[in-house]
């Protein structure tokens, strides 16, 4: 019989890592969310990477994206409501890696892409940096449609034959269904039949100004 000096240890005593949520927003009006996310009271601690400001912003006047050097280079603003906020110019591996050594400040990641971008190569990040992945993981991929130009958007012809409204349709997990209110139902109906033919596993919601309609 062992001794209990001999008992091998069959548990490593080793701190638990837990990794922080990203979710990708992408399309038409996610500016406009997430400056709702940045300005209300909802007792989250959300760091929200903005891809960039646009003029006359209200976050305009505390960051600065220029450098001496000419770097890259991301300035963090602590909001009232618990909130980070960042703009910066390429929404890479080093922002996010920047961003980590702030860990503990927030529980969840926003990250913007540009106007119309493509959403997957921003998503295969989070597989192809072991060391990023240890930290982070891609909770999904939010796509904000404007309602009232989505359908004309999908039918416009493209030169290089990539629809990008289509493509960031067809990777979210959410689509948010924007300006909803300012179309008739005739055009809700053909515009989430167009959707779901897009993508038919997606959650929709519906939202005016951006802010969810429940």
């Amino acid at each position: 019989m062992m001794s209990s000096e001999s008992i091998p240890d069959l548990v490593l005593d080793e701190p638990i890592i837990s990794r922080v949520p990203v979710t990708i927003i992408t399309g038409a009006g996610k500016t406009t969310l997430l400056s709702c996310i940045l300005n209300e009271k909802h007792g989250k601690r959300i760091a929200v990477i903005l891809n960039d400001f646009g003029e006359g912003s209200a976050f305009e006047s505390h960051i600065s994206l220029k450098q001496n050097t000419g770097e890259l280079f991301e300035d963090w603003l602590e909001l009232r409501n618990g909130c980070l906020c960042c703009s910066l110019k390429d929404p890479g591996v080093k922002a996010i890696e920047n961003l980590m050594k702030k860990k503990g400040l927030f529980d969840y990641i926003l990250l913007e892409t540009t106007g119309l971008a493509d959403p997957g190569p921003i998503a295969s990040l989070f597989w192809m940096d072991e060391s990023l992945c240890s930290q982070i993981y891609l909770d999904g991929i939010v796509a904000v449609v404007d309602g009232k130009y989505c359908i004309s958007q999908l039918d416009s012809p493209k030169e290089d034959l990539i629809n990008e409204c289509e493509r960031q349709i067809a990777l979210a997990d959410v689509i948010i269904l924007n300006k909803i209110d300012l179309i008739p139902d005739s055009h809700k109906v053909e515009l989430t039949r167009r959707v779901r033919g897009i993508n038919s596993a997606s959650k929709i919601l519906h939202a005016s100004f951006s802010r969810l309609i429940t």
